[in-house]
């Protein structure tokens, strides 16, 4: 053997042993694990009571939504709703018994000469109105046409802009009711409030 059929031969000696070790591995990686089997004590569930975590579909909500079908689609399920009434206390007093309660008279109004701020009680602050409309009038913008359309441009507190016109709803709430060189008038649909915004200087 010369030479060069000895490093043939280093070389094939070397592959038949990357060759049977990747078979060696490639058997234990592929191998089926035995794993010891562990009986488990059977638990006892009672079907009449669920645990607290439970999701159940509660059918009677279910069958009673089909019945009102005018009133799917009205119903904003992203507005907060009022919480409903307590219900009325049953027993002696109540419907049914026999004494029966006398409601209490509503406030008497103010008298006309009084300012509000004056007759309402100490600590009792008005409700909150609803929040302004987050948009500012930035600028404008009209066509050169004859009766041309007024664009007005309008960012909100994240410095997104708009272009608007007459007529056209932003972001799915607020409807362009008017737009003029100096203010722009919208509608909050929503809350059904109207609000003048100026042109910034």
């Amino acid at each position: 053997m010369n030479k060069h059929d000895r490093q043939k031969f280093r070389i094939l000696v070397v592959l038949l042993v990357v060759l049977g070790m990747t078979a060696v591995l490639g058997y234990r990686m592929n191998r089926p694990s035995t794993t010891a089997a562990v009986q488990v004590p059977e638990t006892k569930t009672f079907a009449s009571s669920p645990a607290p975590t439970d999701a159940r579909i509660r059918l009677d909500l279910i069958e009673r939504s089909e019945a009102s079908k005018e009133e799917i689609g009205r119903k904003n399920v992203f507005q907060y709703q009022k919480s409903p009434a307590p219900p009325r206390p049953s027993g002696p007093f109540g419907p049914g018994g026999s004494a029966s309660v006398t409601p209490v008279p509503p406030p008497v109004p103010p008298s006309a000469g009084l300012p509000l701020s004056a007759t309402r009680p100490p600590g009792v602050a008005a409700p909150p109105g609803p929040p302004p409309i987050p948009l500012k009038y930035q600028g404008y913008a009209v066509e050169s046409s004859p009766g041309g359309q007024t664009t007005a441009f309008l960012t909100d507190d994240s410095s997104r802009h708009y272009n608007v016109t007459r007529g056209e709803i932003l972001m799915g709430r607020y409807r362009i009711n008017q737009v003029s060189t100096g203010s722009v008038e919208i509608e909050d649909l929503e809350t059904n409030r109207r609000q003048i915004l100026p042109l910034l200087k």
